[in-house]
């Protein structure tokens, strides 16, 4: 679990004493809020053996499809997509993995919502808007 002492330290960035001391409040107030908090208990529980295994089966699902795709035959082919698939929904349908998921985005939405803040105090000329894929 990340605390104040995992943060980088604000004094090696060069920068004023008053801006250091209001970059460690907002750090702290970061590192106070529900939304990390969250973020971090959804994290933690990711780590117990049956999600490690789906996650680990998962991984090696899809490098032995990337690794063999253009040797098997489309039958082979198929049936491991299959797999892939239900190995995919399996992930998906995981409560601790839905949890991470929610939970990161709603830590990453603060964060752009703390980024945006900032940069607006200091340049209309700076557009943050997140790119759509």
């Amino acid at each position: 679990m990340k605390d104040r002492n995992d943060v980088t330290d604000v004094r090696s960035l060069n920068i004023g004493e008053n801006m250091e001391e209001i970059i460690n409040e907002l750090i702290d107030a970061i590192l106070k809020d529900e939304k990390f908090k969250a973020y971090q208990q959804a994290q933690e529980a990711l780590y117990d053996e049956k999600t490690l295994a789906l996650l680990s089966r998962q991984k090696t699902m899809q490098e032995d499809y990337l690794r063999l795709k253009n040797y098997l035959d489309e039958s082979s082919l198929s049936q491991m997509k299959d797999e892939l698939r239900e190995i995919k929904k399996e992930v998906l349908d995981n409560p601790k993995i839905k949890a991470y998921y929610q939970t990161y985005h709603e830590l990453n939405d603060l964060l752009e919502d703390v980024t945006k803040t900032v940069f607006q105090g200091i340049s209309e000329d700076i557009t943050l808007e997140r790119f759509q894929l």
